[in-house]
């Protein structure tokens, strides 16, 4: 797992914690809104916090972006953006 992935499984995991249960390739697929882990608040505040922990800025579109629903999703979004630059 990269930095990034661990990061954000840590940070689902203190919100629920019942997630640091899951397998490896569970937690980076699962969708996080529409299983109950996050709700929009949690998720906005997920992303918010990728921003400051890793140094990169979504874009509009990105915010819109169904991958961010996921970690896997997250980690591909965030790579695009920081290869953008």
């Amino acid at each position: 797992m990269t930095n990034l992935t661990e990061w954000a499984c840590a940070f689902v995991g203190q919100i629920d914690p019942s997630f640091s249960e899951l397998g490896k390739e569970a937690k980076l697929g699962e969708n996080l809104f529409t299983s109950g882990r996050l709700d929009s608040m949690a998720l906005m505040n997920l992303l918010l916090e990728a921003e400051a922990q890793f140094g990169f800025t979504f874009t509009p579109e990105a915010f819109q972006d169904r991958r961010l629903q996921t970690i896997r999703g997250l980690t591909e979004v965030v790579e695009s953006l920081k290869s953008a630059v």
